[in-house]
């Protein structure tokens, strides 16, 4: 699926592309996102990536079964998958626990396809974050987990209070930020939208944001590149995109009608899902 659609992009033809065998593959796959009632745009993301990451891995294996090679990966391991979508969208998240008798820390490491950040006022007070950068100085502040999320330190061999810290170990090629713009309530339904503005760069660099950010080496900067935008309420909301053509060219994705973007615009919209590229690739 993933060779064909690339197929028809760079085939020449100057028609639009149309995705429908795509749609059909995640509608096969999830079908919960089924039909044409609105869905959230992040959800089918990160449905979409899953689905189109375990086909490529699924052809990756039968391939190298043919040539009695051992597998690549494991569906469920990003972490060991070289297919297109990990390559791309694939970074690595680092949790710091820290117990606040010993300092010992315990680390852990995760892949991420998206980073989802809070809109909301913090837990313990302090004003709802207005930028892109806040959000992601927010999400990467250490928290102190209290008396009641105690943590089993071996070192101490009891049950202490901890701070946890969030940092970004290796970052993707694309990165994707989710801005949680919806609230949910106990029973996981939708109750409330969160329209505040949050301002977004063109350009930034998130080396401030990375775990060893001291000892990191290469270029950490990235370009804005798409921008997924909700208008409107909860019952009623429409979805439109904003992408970058070329390197000064925007366009505006409203259903079936596309049209020329100014920067402004991009800038001044009311983002729900964000796309930054990497400026600077390094190869292994």
């Amino acid at each position: 699926m993933y060779i064909k659609c690339r197929g028809e992009f760079y085939s020449g033809v100057r028609s639009p592309l149309k995705l429908h065998r795509l749609l059909h593959l995640i509608w096969n796959h999830a079908k919960h996102l089924a039909g044409y009632e609105q869905q959230d745009a992040h959800e089918f993301l990160i449905t979409t990536l899953d689905v189109l990451h375990r086909h490529c891995v699924k052809a990756m294996n039968e391939n190298e079964s043919v040539n009695k090679l051992p597998p690549i990966a494991k569906i469920n391991c990003p972490t060991q998958c070289s297919c297109i979508i990990d390559q791309i969208f694939t970074g690595m998240l680092q949790s710091d626990v820290v117990c606040q008798v010993c300092k010992g820390v315990s680390t852990t490491i995760d892949p991420f396809w998206d980073i989802s950040l809070d809109l909301g006022e913090a837990e313990h007070g302090g004003a709802s974050p207005k930028t892109l950068i806040e959000c992601l100085e927010r999400y990467t502040r250490a928290e102190h987990l209290g008396s009641k999320q105690k943590i089993n330190c071996s070192t101490c061999n009891s049950y202490q209070e901890s701070t946890k810290q969030l940092s970004l170990r290796t970052l993707p090629v694309v990165a994707s930020f989710h801005l949680k713009r919806f609230k949910y309530s106990k029973d996981k339904k939708i109750d409330k939208k969160i329209s505040n503005f949050i301002s977004f760069p063109v350009e930034f660099d998130m080396t401030p944001f990375m775990s060893e950010k001291d000892k990191v080496y290469g270029d950490f900067r990235y370009s804005l590149y798409a921008v997924v935008n909700h208008y409107g309420t909860i019952g009623s909301g429409h979805y439109t995109a904003y992408v970058r053509h070329h390197r000064d060219i925007w366009v505006k994705c409203d259903d079936h009608t596309i049209t020329l973007a100014t920067l402004n615009q991009v800038l001044d919209s009311e983002g729900y899902l964000l796309f930054y590229h990497k400026n600077i690739l390094e190869y292994e």
